[in-house]
């Protein structure tokens, strides 16, 4: 089930650059070393390990494996610094106009407070279990997954997001902390390492909201994917039941909303003068 998912998100987002992903975590050394998986064998940051994953490879990775300090604090492999709950170490880095603000901005950072040993990354279809999904995306394919959620949920509620920490804090630590989807812009840190396109966005979520919020990805699809798109969308299945659904031209949102807007806008959509996208 979880593959079929893993491949039904994919072409309903017209998912091409990067590959959906997990991420598990291993409470104990032994989990870790009886886990069937390649260690990870490099020192890097967390994001690189997320782009790794997403470019295909499937590994595991402890302390000694992260060359940066805010992933071993935002997922719970180490406590935090001291100089983290006072704000003193965002406020050096120039980023926060006051201490103050900068002690805020720490406070909300996401961090995972139970002792975690190590994880286990990959892609989502490659792994036997996970507890978070993430994935990256451009402006148009994150407004599709808003979309679907809210289908299946209402509008989300939980989002947080600073410009800072954007993949270990935003993508992955908060949605398995508030049990909740979280989209991130991401961080100049991780664009530079990872080399990010301009346009990519990131959406982590627990890893029991996938298939539902997958399902409100494709039932929402006809309704507002444009027919260029659902042509994309077409041409990528293997079968046109693929998806559950039909990919169908003649549907859209518009349509379904004409028997509620005033007489006078329907006269005038009727006899061409406006679209039904205005």
């Amino acid at each position: 089930m979880k593959n079929r998912d893993v491949n039904r998100m994919q072409k309903a987002l017209r998912l091409s650059r990067r590959r959906i992903i997990g991420v598990k975590f291993l409470y104990f050394k032994h989990e870790y070393e009886e886990l069937d998986v390649e260690a990870y064998g490099r020192k890097t940051s967390f994001c690189l390990m997320v782009k790794n994953a997403m470019d295909g490879e499937h590994f595991k990775a402890a302390l000694e494996h992260f060359g940066c300090r805010c992933p071993i604090e935002a997922l719970g492999l180490d406590e935090e610094m001291d100089c983290m709950p006072s704000g003193q170490r965002y406020y050096s880095l120039k980023l926060h106009e006051s201490r103050a603000v900068a002690k805020a901005v720490s406070d909300d950072i996401a961090r995972i407070p139970q002792k975690i040993y190590a994880i286990e990354i990959g892609p989502l279809d490659l792994m036997e279990d996970a507890d978070v999904v993430i994935m990256m995306m451009n402006a148009y394919q994150l407004m599709r997954v808003v979309q679907g959620y809210a289908y299946k949920w209402s509008m989300p509620k939980n989002l947080r997001m600073a410009g800072n920490q954007g993949v270990c804090a935003d993508l992955c630590a908060r949605p398995f902390l508030v049990n909740d989807l979280n989209l991130s812009v991401l961080c100049a840190g991780t664009r530079r390492v990872c080399g990010w396109g301009d346009d990519e966005m990131g959406v982590g979520l627990p890893i029991q909201m996938f298939e539902p919020l997958t399902e409100g990805v494709i039932q929402t699809m006809n309704y507002i994917d444009y027919p260029n798109h659902k042509a994309e969308i077409r041409d990528s299945l293997d079968d046109p039941e693929e998806l559950g659904v039909i990919v169908d031209d003649n549907l859209h949102y518009g349509k379904e909303g004409k028997a509620y807007i005033r007489p006078s806008l329907y006269e005038q959509l009727k006899k061409g003068e406006i679209r039904e996208d205005d």
